[in-house]
C-alpha cells in the first residue's frame, strides 16, 4: 500500500489528506499501512484527531501501523491518549430494534418515570405539610415573584385569548339560535360555557405553554448546571426552595386568570349581540340569570385544580432533567405535553363527577 505522507499539520492540510484514511478500510489482517511525519516538526490537534482515527481503522482490520518518525512526534500522543480505548472493531451500523424489545423497554420507562412522579409527589406533599406547621419556611419572596410571572405577565395573552373565544362562542352559536328567533339565549350558552368549562379549561393551556414550561426550563437548567446539587450539599431541599413557592404561585394564579379571561369573553359576546340589535342590558341580565355563585365557584375551583397541576408537572419535569444537550429542550416539552393531557384528563373526570351528582 502507498504511504500515507503527511507533509503540513494545520487544519487544511489534514482535511486535504483525510481520504487517505478509506485506503485503510480495505486492508486484511497483517497488512501493514505506512505513516510517513518525516516532513513535520510540530503536531496540532487536527493531526492528532487523524492520528487517531487512522489507528482505529487499522486496528478494526487487525492491520499495522509503520511509522517514518525521526522527530518523535507520535510517541508523545500514544503517551497523552488511552488509544486502547479506541482500538477494536469498527462501531456497528445502528439497527431498528425488535418491536418486542422496544415495547418492552417503552413499558420499563414508563414505570420508571411514573416512580420517579411518585416519588417527587409525596416529597412535595410531605413538604407542603410540614409548610403548614411551619409556615416561616416558605419562601413568599420567590412566591410573589412566581406569581408575578404566571399572572400578572399572562394576563394580556390571556385577556385576547379570553375576548376571541367569546367572540367565537357568539357568532357560532348565534349562526343556529337566529332561525329560531332566540339569539338572545346566545347570553346564556356564553356564562354558562365560560364560567363552568372553556374559561378554566383554556386559560390552563395557555398557563401550562407558558409558565409549565417556564418552570421545568428554569429548573432543568438548574440542574444542568448542578445548582440543585449546591443546594443539597448546603442542606437546602430543592423542592422547598424551588418547587413550594412556584406550585403555590401557578395554583393561586389561575384563578385570576380565569376571571379576566371569562370578563373579556362576556365583553365578546356582547359585541356580537350588539351586532345583532339584542340589547345590553337584556344580554347582562341574561348572563347575571345564569351566572351563580355556585357555577362561578365551580369553575374557578376547577381553574386552582388545573393551576396544581401544571405547576406539579413542570417541576416535576425540571426535576427529571437529562444532563445531555437537548435535556432542557425535551423537559420543557414534557412539561407542556403533560400539562394538558393532565389538564384534560382532569377536565373529563370532573365532568364525570358532576353529572353523576346532577350539577
Amino acid at each position: 500500500m502507498k504511504p500515507i505522507t503527511v507533509r503540513a499539520a494545520d487544519a487544511d492540510s489534514i482535511a486535504r489528506i483525510w481520504g487517505e484514511l478509506r485506503r485503510v478500510d480495505r486492508l486484511k489482517g497483517g497488512e501493514t499501512v505506512t505513516l510517513d511525519v518525516s516532513a513535520l516538526s510540530g503536531t496540532t490537534a487536527a493531526f492528532e484527531a487523524f492520528f487517531i482515527a487512522l489507528d482505529r481503522r487499522a486496528a478494526a482490520r487487525a492491520a499495522r501501523i509503520e511509522a517514518v518518525d525521526p522527530n518523535n512526534l507520535l510517541s508523545p500522543i500514544r503517551a497523552r491518549y488511552d488509544f486502547a480505548a479506541y482500538d477494536g472493531a469498527a462501531p456497528a451500523r445502528r439497527r431498528h430494534r425488535p418491536f418486542l424489545v422496544a415495547v418492552g423497554q417503552g413499558v420499563c420507562g414508563w414505570f420508571a418515570s411514573s416512580r420517579e412522579n411518585c416519588v417527587f409527589l409525596g416529597e412535595t406533599l410531605v413538604t407542603a405539610l410540614s409548610m403548614l406547621f411551619h409556615p416561616r419556611r416558605f419562601r413568599f419572596r420567590d412566591a410573589a415573584l412566581a406569581f408575578e410571572r404566571a399572572g400578572f405577565d399572562g394576563l394580556p395573552i390571556t385577556t385576547l385569548i379570553g375576548f376571541l373565544l367569546g367572540l367565537i362562542l357568539a357568532f357560532e352559536s348565534a349562526a343556529s339560535l337566529r332561525m329560531f328567533g332566540v339569539e338572545v339565549y346566545v347570553a346564556d350558552l356564553i356564562a354558562i360555557g365560560l364560567f363552568r368549562e372553556l374559561g378554566p379549561l383554556v386559560t390552563a393551556i395557555i398557563l401550562a405553554g407558558r409558565s409549565g414550561s417556564a418552570f421545568a426550563a428554569e429548573i432543568g437548567t438548574m440542574k444542568v448546571d448542578e445548582e440543585l446539587d449546591a443546594l443539597t450539599t448546603f442542606g437546602l431541599p430543592p423542592v422547598r426552595f424551588l418547587v413550594m413557592p412556584r406550585v403555590v404561585a401557578a395554583t393561586l394564579a389561575m384563578p385570576v386568570l380565569t376571571i379576566f379571561a371569562e370578563l373579556a369573553g362576556l365583553v365578546g359576546g356582547s359585541i356580537v349581540l350588539q351586532m345583532m340589535n339584542v340589547p345590553t342590558v337584556v344580554y347582562w341580565s341574561h348572563v347575571a340569570s345564569k351566572s351563580s355563585i355556585f357555577i362561578i365557584a365551580l369553575g374557578l375551583g376547577k381553574s386552582a385544580l388545573f393551576g396544581l397541576l401544571v405547576g406539579l408537572i413542570g417541576c416535576s419535569a425540571g426535576m427529571r432533567t437529562r444532563n445531555t444537550a437537548d435535556g432542557v429542550g425535551v423537559a420543557a416539552t414534557t412539561a407542556v405535553v403533560g400539562g394538558i393531557i393532565a389538564i384534560a384528563v382532569a377536565d373529563g373526570l370532573l365532568a364525570v363527577v358532576c353529572y353523576l351528582l346532577g350539577v
